[in-house]
This record gives C-alpha cells, sequence and structure tokens, in this order.
C-alpha cells in the first residue's frame, strides 16, 4: 500500500509541476512583432531591435515598441531592464524614458501610442501607471481619467543604480492590478477598464536592454 501511494504521490507532484511549466513561458523573438513611427505595418523584430546574448536591446533614432502577437488575460509578467549606457548608443543628456505597457485591446489599431496601461520606466519615476486612449481605472477609491498618470514619491529609491539590471512584476487579474518595482508594490489599482490584451516593451528614444521577459497565467489576485 505505502508503494502504491508514493508511486501516485510522483504521478501528482510531475503532474503539478508540468502543469506550472505549461502556465509560465519566456517570450523569444518569434512571440513579437515591431512598429515605430515611421511605418504602417507590423515589422520583422530582429529588423528593428538587437537580439543578442539573451537581452532585447532596442536603442536607434527611431521610436516605436515590440508587441506580442497574442492577447493575455489574467497573467503575471515579469522582466529585468536596465538603461544601456554604452557611449556609441549615447542620445544626449535628457531624462530617460521607456514602459511596458499592457492590456492592448487587440482591436486597437497600431500608432505611438496604442490604447493600454503602461508601467512607466522613467529616470526617478518609474513604477508610474499611464492609462492610455479612453482606460480608466480607481486607485485609492479614485476613478483616474484617462491620459493621466499616478506617480509616487518613494519610486526614485527603489531604482538601481545607471548599468544595473532591475525587475518589473505586473499582476493582472479581472481588472485588479499590481505594479512591482525590485521586489516593492509602486502601484496599484481596480476597476480598470482594459482587462485583457496584448504586452508592449516601448522605446521612447532611450537606449534600454530587457531580458528574463516570462509570463504566466493567474487564477486569483
Amino acid at each position: 500500500m505505502f508503494k502504491k501511494i508514493t508511486v501516485a504521490f510522483a504521478f501528482l507532484f510531475l503532474f503539478l509541476l508540468n502543469s506550472c511549466a505549461v502556465q509560465q513561458k519566456s517570450l523569444s523573438m518569434n512571440d513579437w512583432y515591431a512598429f515605430t513611427k515611421t511605418s504602417s505595418e507590423k515589422l520583422d523584430p530582429s529588423k528593428i531591435y538587437e537580439f543578442a546574448d539573451g537581452m532585447i536591446r532596442m536603442h536607434g533614432e527611431n521610436i516605436g515598441y515590440l508587441m506580442t502577437k497574442k492577447s493575455h488575460k489574467n497573467f503575471e509578467l515579469s522582466l529585468e531592464f536596465r538603461w544601456n549606457i554604452e557611449e556609441k548608443f549615447n542620445r544626449g543628456n535628457g531624462k530617460k524614458n521607456s514602459g511596458v505597457m499592457y492590456n492592448i485591446p487587440v482591436d486597437s489599431p497600431d500608432n505611438i501610442w496604442p490604447k493600454g496601461i503602461q508601467f512607466q520606466i522613467k529616470e526617478n519615476t518609474t513604477g508610474d501607471f499611464i492609462f492610455l486612449d479612453k482606460v480608466t481605472a480607481k486607485v485609492n477609491g479614485k476613478l483616474i481619467e484617462a491620459g493621466a498618470s499616478v506617480t509616487s514619491p518613494k519610486f526614485s529609491a527603489n531604482e538601481n543604480p545607471y548599468g544595473e539590471w532591475n525587475t518589473i512584476v505586473i499582476k493582472s487579474f479581472n481588472g485588479k492590478i499590481t505594479q512591482y518595482l525590485n521586489g516593492k508594490l509602486v502601484n496599484e489599482c481596480v476597476e480598470a477598464s482594459s482587462v485583457e490584451g496584448k504586452i508592449s516593451l516601448n522605446y521612447e528614444g532611450s537606449p534600454i536592454d530587457f531580458r528574463n521577459i516570462q509570463l504566466k497565467n493567474i487564477s486569483k489576485e
């Protein structure tokens, strides 16, 4: 009897392990298409951005983004970013700016920038919410109008120095969203009007690297 229970437990463990593996995936170059300010159609990502050494390196003159081909709902997205400070990519001393967008409706047209919710990546304000193109949500019980951002004075203390990697986690579940930076909660909202959609990595003119992009389905907040 003990042997049967042990075998059954082993099969159950393998089943749960495999289930987790199916739910979480690393996003690769084949999961994205590129779009830029000067284009009017979807582009091959490898012709716009650099995929090397396990990183996506976004730099150059033309702003734009990488967009997932598929829509996602009720997910946890994690990734790492760092500002690219190599001198050959330097584009001036302005405030560095980028972002990760999500819950971009599949019927929303490609443009700079599309409808959705943004995790703002910006010098000293990384972690802001930005709600674009009629998307709304409630933060601390207050309805935030479309086009507005939600900030916190604590964000600058959560960022790592230039050249070091930072970790972002975004959890979106049925309109409740939490955003984390380097393990710290930096923003949250409820009743978001956009609850599913595509995901984008934005290039807004500041050279930036991304890596370890992981996406998994979640079944609770």
